[in-house]
Parts: C-alpha cells; structure tokens; sequence
C-alpha cells in the first residue's frame, strides 16, 4: 500500500507545475499510513511488521478541466479510511516470540526528557517495567531502532495536527494502557468472594494518570453493579475476574485511541475540511484495501475466525472476478461458456454466516442467559453436521471444531469466544471512564466510527430505535455489517490484485522456500484463479502462431490451398488431435480444441501433442540437412590420412624457402635502416638551422625592448638620485639655517644678559653692591635659565608635533576613503529601512482591519448562541411536557401499540435533546437540565414479554 500511494501521489503531479515536494495535503495523505503502522502493527511469527488491522484507504481525485490543449488530469485532493477489527487482544497478551503494537516499545525508548514530560511515572522505566509489554525480542523494525521510529511517530502526529495538549493525552492513554497490566489482585483474608487490589502504588499512580478518583476506579474494578426492575446492587468481583475487568479496560482504552486517531487523520487529509473545492466538489476515488491475510496457527481463537471469514468473502469476489474476466474473454471468442467449471467456496461463507450460520449460533449463546462456549460448540456442530467443509473429529476437545477453507483446513478452539462476541464494557467501568480528565478516555470510549464526517446516506435515515443491551450488536454482527458494506463497495469499482508473497522465513534475500511459498499462493487464491482460467481450455494460441508453428504437421495439403486461414487450422488441428476426441451423451463428438475468432483454445494435454509431433518433424528434417554436411567432414578426414605419408618430406623444404625469404627480408630491412639514418642527420641538421633563423627572427624584437626598458629604468634612477641630493641639500640647509637661527638667539641672550649684568652692576656699584640687588641678578640668572629650558621644550614640541601633523594627515586620507564607503552602505540601509516602514504600515492596517472585522464575528456569535439557548430552553420544556404525556398514557392507556408508538417518539425527541445539549457544551454554555432517562425509566416498570424469564441484564 505504501508503494502504491507514493506512485500515485507522484503520477497525480502536473509535470508544467515546478514546485519542490508534495503539497502538505499529500505529505499528509503519504505520512498518515507509518502512522497507522506505528499503532496498529506487531511483530508475529512470520511477520516483523504485521497489520494487525484491516483498512480502506479511499484517495479522492479532483477532475480538472484541460486547459489549452493539455491532457486532461486528476490531482489527489484527499483521502479517507475506514479501519477494521483491531486485534485487541494482542495489547495484554502475546507469544514469547512474537511483540505487542509498536507504540509501546516506542514510548518506551524514547528519550528521558520526553517521556518525563508524558508522565512522570515513565521516567526510567524499560521493556520489563511493564507486565503488557515483558522481555521483547531484540529486532530492528525497517533496520531501525524504536527509539528512532519514536521521532519519526511524534512528526507524524505533528503533521496530522497531533501537538500540545492533545498530544499528551494521546500518550498518557497509552501509559495508563500500560500501567492497567500491573494492577495485582488477590482475594481478601475475611472473604473469598471478594477482592482487594494489592499493588497500592501502581492504582494510585493510574488514578492521578488519566485523572480518576483512586476509590472510584477501585471499586470499578473490584465490584459490579447489577440492576433489576425498580433497584440496583452491587456484587463483588473475584480476583481473577477483576483481572480480567482490568485487561477489558485496558484493551477497550487502546481500541478507542486508535479510532480516535483514525478520525484525527480522517480530519487532516479528506478533500471536504482540505482542499479548496470543499464538499461542493464530487471527487473520484481510487481505494486501497490492506486487509489481514489468511491466518492458521497451532491455536487458532476468535481473531482467526474472524480475518478467516473476511478472506473467504473476498475470495468470493476474486473468484467471480476470475469467472467473469475468463466468460467474457470467451464470449468475445464465441466459445460455449458451460465448458467453465470452478470450486465455489459460497459452502463456507453459508456455514459462517447463514440462518444456522455459526455467527448466528454464536449471537444466540451470547444474550442467553449463562451462555457458554462449549454449548456453542456442540448447538453449531448440531446443526451443521450435513455440511461438508464443517470438520468433526473424535478426537476434538468439546470447544474445538474445524473448517474447510479454500486455503486449507483450520481447527478453532473455542475458548472465550463469547466474552470476545460481546465485548461490553461494564458499566461501572463506563461511569469511572466518563470521570476522568483525560479527554480521549472520558468523550471517545463509547465512539466507534472511523470517521467524523457524515455521510448522506446517514444523515436521510430515520432515527432508528435504541436497542436494549440483550439485542446490542456483537463484534460478529458488527464486522458482518462493516464487511457487507466493504464488499458493496467493492463491488462498484473496477477491482485489481496485488498479491505480496514472501519467499522464505528467514528473512534472507536470495532464499527460496518453494513449500512456503506454494502456501501463500494457495492462501491467496493464486491457485484458484489458474485452476478457473484453465479449467475448459487450459492453453490458448493465435491463429497465426498455430500456423506459423504446427503448419509442417499437415503433410496431406491440397495443392490449390485453403479457402481461408481457420478452414487451414481446423483441417490440421482434427487431423493431429484425432485420438483426443470422445463421445458426448448426445452422441456429438467433442473436439479437443476450440476455434475462436482470433485464437484456437485447446484442452489439456493437447498442446504437449502438437510439440512431441512437431520435435519429431524436426529430427526428420535435421537428419537430412546432416547428412551432406556430415559425408564433407568425413571425406576431408580422409584426405587428411592420405596425405599424411607427404607432411615429413614437405616440412624441411618449406623451411629451406621460408629461411630464404627471410634472409631476402632482413638484408632489405638493413639498406632501408641506413638509408633512414642518413635522411635523419640531413633532417636533424635542416632542421638546426631552420630553428636558428626562426629564433634568432623572434629574439631580435625582444632583445630591443629590453633595452630600452633598461635605459628607462636608468634614466629614472639618475632622476631619482638627483631628487634624493636635492632633498639632501634641503635638509642640509634646514638644518644650517635652524643652527644659524639657534646661534643668533644664543648671542642675543648672551647680549641681553651682558647688559643686563652691566646695568645691574651699574646699580650695585651705585647703591654700593646692596643685597636687594644682588638678590635681582640671582632672580635674573635663574629666569635665563628657564627661558633657556622653556626654548629647548619648544623645540622639541615642535619636532614632535610635526611628526603628529604628518601621522594625522595619513589617518585623515583614510578615514576620507572609510567615510566615502560608510556613506554608500548608509544610503542602502536607508533604502532598506524605507522598505520595512511601508511593509509594517500596511501590517498595522491589515491588523486593524482583522480587529474590527473578529469585533463583529464575536457579536454575531453571542447573538446566535442568546438565540439557540432560548430555543434549547423551550426544547427542553417541550421535553418536560412529553415526558409527562407519556406517563400519563403508560398509566392510563391499555393499548399496547398505542403505548409503544408514544414511546418511540418520545426516545426520538430526547435523542434530538441529548444532540443539542451536547452542541450547548461544546459551544461553552451550560445546558438545560432535562429529563434524561424519564421515558426509559418509566418504561422499565412495566413488565414485558422479552425480560420476564430472567431479571439480569
């Protein structure tokens, strides 16, 4: 299936379209079935990756319309499916060999953190933490670990809309699945009858999981209310029976969880929620059945009967399938049709699902009251013992009988196979299921539909009439129903067959185990097909063949010919097939052959005929084309003898000419070498003094330009060592004239402080050498030389700030460059910036305008609920009023129909009520209250024919 949905989701693409990948619709379609896989496969003994499941995947195709000139197409604008028969048996019990589903081992591996984050309780846990799962086989699925599969799962259910909080609740399901396997019960010491729950940590731990007080859920398990007419009580439970109560939740948790995900996937890829035509559309459908092949193991229960019963309705229609394709093709031919004959296998489906049918014998056992397998055996085998594919052995248990397939016999053994028909939740059970927080678990339990879209023949039926819980459908009836509805489908389509086959059980490539594989061609109506299509006329030819390889058996031809080319066939066929012919009981002769527009048929044996007597046409004719060729090889053999006696004298003279011829040779070869070595020195020396010219011609250019690039070369160094000594005198000059210029200034100090020293010697001399003078030439001597200081740090600043001047005028020249580059990339931020401010305005629009217009939706909705909560209101005032009509009839009406007739409408209107309550809650507002169960209760008083015998439900 996997191989055909990737094909078709790749064919589907139109070829002028260039986009990358699938559209996520597809993407969803193709990842939705490793999905299913993880879920819904195990591991058995001939299988690592068996379906454990039937499904019907329907692909829908929306037709459009060619457009100039191209081919018409259909592009995959959805898909649908309906699953079958989960095996839910495998979730708490399997062979040592064998695996439960794969989500298990899955969660298991998965890593810490993520498993932390489902359920704390699953941190650290393995494989042998859980009594479900034990000591699993140490395989690869795909040549992957589970871990691995864990991730690619997780994507899957992403894709699919799975993620948050629904994702959590998903696996917290299947942990609570898990954690149902080990609850441990043992009788109380005070009293046998009734049971207690040992393993304390795991309850509490199953409680907190799906959110379900621990007292509830205990008692759930370990008590059973019984309702009678007018009260109720409760019954406990003994240890092994509330084992098995736990196993029956755990089973029917998994059962639901896997719908509810068929239905999520449902939502995600059908064309009517996915595609943009929506349900106006009529798409086309393309369906893909994987149903479970035929199944015979050492002990085969009430699966296997099950799966067993499903292939024989199929090979029902493979078989008509067969018989028609082979009618047509020799109605097309003209041939008779009563020459076809088949084995039908209508015989079994007659004794599985007839009036006596073991379906029926089994609905029986299960509403009688202490109905049991072993009086299911012995009412089926008694009423069917005239049948002859029902097998009868002495030496059968009293719940064992067997079945003639068309694949083979089958022995069943009958054990549980009531428990496993009914399959009813209890309705402590159900009450403890409703309480819980885990959505799947408290809404889902009681779904059964593979899908949330509602079909139209659905939605025009009647309400039909509740069923009490002793005519409540079985998983038989239901699979009969879910089958019947499968096969009417199928029966609409243009149907193809794609048989797997595996070659050997190992495992191995390049192994062949024809046993084996004889077996699944029998199990697969391969067998069954050959045998029909060869049951009149097993070997076929055209007319043009037959003559082009069996013309030669006709030796009595008549010289002017055949008038036509079948009058030519029929002449030859007759004539060669004549020991084949009988008598039929109308004393007609039969031929063995059949002549048809286009090909001859013949019977068995015919055909190896025709090829023995045209081998020995062949003998005949290559012993004649031997016979010449043979006589020449023999006469050259003898030839070859008489010369013989010649070969010892012919030999030395052939070698004394061939030593002759070779001396002849070898002197020429000398001359011609000799010769080719003088022409090569003239050559060799022609060729030196052409190559001498040549070079000599390319240089001469090469060589002038060398020289004057080297007198420019010159011509710029003398320049540049003339600039190098004017820049050298410059500096020389600089230098002298800063010398000269440092000297003067020395002088001039000298000068200033010589007069300086003069006058204030004039004035000491004067004032007769004072102290307050020679106080002022001290000051004097030491302001000189500070000034002397404050020049050379002049200087020396002034060196230093002509080096700056020259490093700053280098970093301004870059720092233009950077700026000029800093500029352009501004001016494109600039742009840039430009851009995003009108891309965020036209945003902030948009927003305002969503704002206003979910101000609007979310008025127009309250208005709509204010209106529909009014009318529930009076809908279920109505309700109260009807209710009281029909007590009131009940009470005082002695008409029997009359009261049925009251009552059914009454059922009517409180199913329409329930509808409506639950569209209040799911809309968020608080339903009504309303008489529930008012008519049923007040029914249940009234003693009626169908419960007066037994009191229990």
């Amino acid at each position: 299936v996997k191989i055909c949905m990737n094909h078709i989701a790749t064919v589907q693409q139109d070829p002028n379209e260039k986009v990358e990948g699938m559209s996520p619709v597809v993407q969803r379609i193709l990842d939705s079935n490793p999905l299913l896989e993880a879920f819904g496969n195990a591991k058995t003994r001939r299988n690592d990756n068996s379906s454990r499941f039937g499904k019907y995947i329907m692909l829908q195709f929306h037709h459009i319309k060619p457009e100039g000139g191209a081919a018409p197409r259909a592009a995959l604008a959805g898909s649908t499916c309906e699953v079958y028969l989960l095996e839910k048996s495998r979730v708490v019990f399997h062979d040592e060999v064998e695996r439960t589903y794969h989500v298990f081992y899955q969660l298991i591996r998965a890593p810490e953190t993520e498993k932390a984050a489902i359920w704390k309780g699953l941190k650290g846990t393995t494989c042998e933490s859980f009594a479900y799962i034990g000591t699993p086989p140490d395989i690869l699925i795909e040549g992957k670990p589970d871990g691995e599969h864990f991730a690619d799962t997780k994507a899957a259910l992403e894709l699919v809309g799975i993620k948050g909080e629904s994702y959590l609740t998903l696996f917290q399901g299947i942990a609570a699945v898990l954690q149902c396997g080990n609850l441990t019960f043992k009788p109380k010491p005070s009293n046998d009858e009734e049971t207690e729950i040992t393993s304390k940590k795991e309850l509490k731990d199953l409680a907190e999981l799906i959110g379900c007080d621990e007292k509830t859920l205990s008692l759930a398990f370990t008590e059973r209310t019984i309702k009678t007419r007018g009260e109720e009580y409760k019954v406990p439970l003994k240890a092994d029976v509330a084992k098995e109560s736990a196993d029956a939740f755990a089973k029917e948790i998994y059962a639901k969880i896997f719908l509810w995900l068929v239905r999520t996937i449902n939502d995600a890829t059908c064309a009517e929620n996915n595609y943009k035509g929506g349900s106006s559309i009529e798409y086309g459908l393309i369906g893909l059945l994987d149903i479970f092949g035929f199944e015979s193991f050492p002990v085969n229960g009430f699966e296997q009967l099950c799966i067993n019963y499903c292939n024989e309705k199929l090979q029902q229609k493979f078989t008509q399938d067969i018989f028609r394709t082979v009618q047509e093709e020799y109605r097309a031919e003209g041939l008779d049709l009563a020459e076809i004959k088949y084995d039908d296998n209508s015989d079994v489906l007659e004794l599985i699902e007839g009036k006596l049918g073991l379906i029926k014998q089994l609905n029986e056992e299960c509403v009688r009251p202490k109905g049991n397998d072993q009086a299911f055996v012995s009412k089926a085998l008694q009423s069917n013992k005239t049948v002859p594919c029902l097998i009868t052995k002495r030496t059968f248990t009293p719940i064992e009988f067997g079945i003639h397939h068309y694949a083979g016999p089958v022995i069943y053994r009958a054990q549980d196979f009531v428990v496993r028909n009914t399959d009813t939740l209890p309705e402590d059970m159900k009450l403890a299921a409703k309480s819980c927080k885990n959505e799947i678990i408290a809404k889902h339990l009681e779904n059964n539909s593979s899908s949330n879209q509602t079909k139209s023949s659905e939605t025009s039926k009647a309400p039909k009439r509740a069923k009490s819980n002793l005519t409540a459908d079985t998983v038989m009836t239901q699979f009969k129903t879910q089958l019947t509805s499968l096969m009417k489908g199928l029966n609409q389509t243009q149907s193809r067959y794609v048989r797997c086959v595996k070659p050997n059980t190992q495992k191995r490539k390049l192994v062949m185990q024809h046993i084996t594989t004889l077996e699944q061609l029998r199990c697969a109506g391969v067998v069954a097909a050959v045998t029909i299509s060869r049951s009149a006329y097993p070997s076929k030819l055209g007319h043009e063949e037959v003559l082009k390889r069996y013309s030669m058996l006709n030796e009595g031809k008549p010289k002017g010919g055949y008038p036509s080319q079948e009058e030519e066939i029929i002449d030859l066929l007759t004539k060669t097939l004549k020991k084949f012919e009988y008598k039929k009981k109308d004393g007609s002769t039969a031929q063995a052959f059949a002549m048809g527009k286009t090909k001859v048929y013949f019977k068995g044996g015919c055909l190896e005929l025709l090829e023995s007597e045209r081998a020995k046409i062949w003998d005949k004719w290559a012993v004649k084309v031997q016979t010449p060729a043979r006589g020449f090889i023999a006469r050259r053999r003898v030839m070859k003898m008489k010369y013989a006696e010649f070969e010892a004298a012919v030999k030395p003279i052939q070698c004394m000419f061939r030593a002759a011829l070779a001396k002849l040779k070898l002197a020429q070869r000398k001359k011609d070498k000799k010769r080719e070595k003088r022409m090569g020195k003239k050559s060799k020396k022609a060729a030196i003094k052409i190559q001498a010219v040549v070079r000599g011609f390319i240089q001469r250019p090469r060589y002038k330009q060398a020289l004057i690039r080297k007198k420019e070369e010159e011509d710029l160094a003398n320049q540049l060592d003339k600039m190098k000594e004017k820049l050298a005198e410059a500096e020389d000059q600089r230098k002298r004239d800063l010398e000269d210029a440092k000297f003067q200034f020395e002088q001039e100090m000298e000068e200033y402080k010589e007069k300086l020293e003069d006058q204030l010697r004039a004035e000491a001399e004067k004032q007769n050498k004072s102290a307050q003078q020679q106080t002022l030439i001290d000051e004097s001597g030491k302001i000189i030389e500070y000034l002397r200081k404050e020049n050379m740090k002049l200087r020396q600043q002034c060196e230093s700030m002509k080096r700056d001047y020259k490093s700053l005028k280098e970093n301004n020249a870059r720092l233009m460059e950077a700026n000029a580059s800093a500029s352009n990339s501004f001016n494109q931020l600039n742009e840039h910036a430009k851009g995003l401010n009108a891309t965020n305005a036209r945003l902030i629009k948009n927003v305002d305008t969503y704002k206003k217009q979910l101000v609007k939706m979310k008025e127009d909705l309250k208005n709509r609920q204010a209106f529909y909560l009014a009318e529930a209101h009076a809908r279920v005032a109505y309700q109260k009023t009807l209710a009281r009509i029909v007590a009131q009839v009940q009470d005082k009406s002695r008409d029997a129909q009359l009261v049925e007739d009251v009552v059914i409408w009454a059922l009517e209107c409180e199913a329409e009520a329930k509808s409506e309550r639950a569209a209040l809650e799911n809309a968020g507002q608080k339903a009504p209250p309303g008489p529930a169960a008012a008519a049923p209760a007040k029914k249940s008083n009234r003693p009626s024919d169908s419960d007066s015998d037994s009191d229990s439900d």
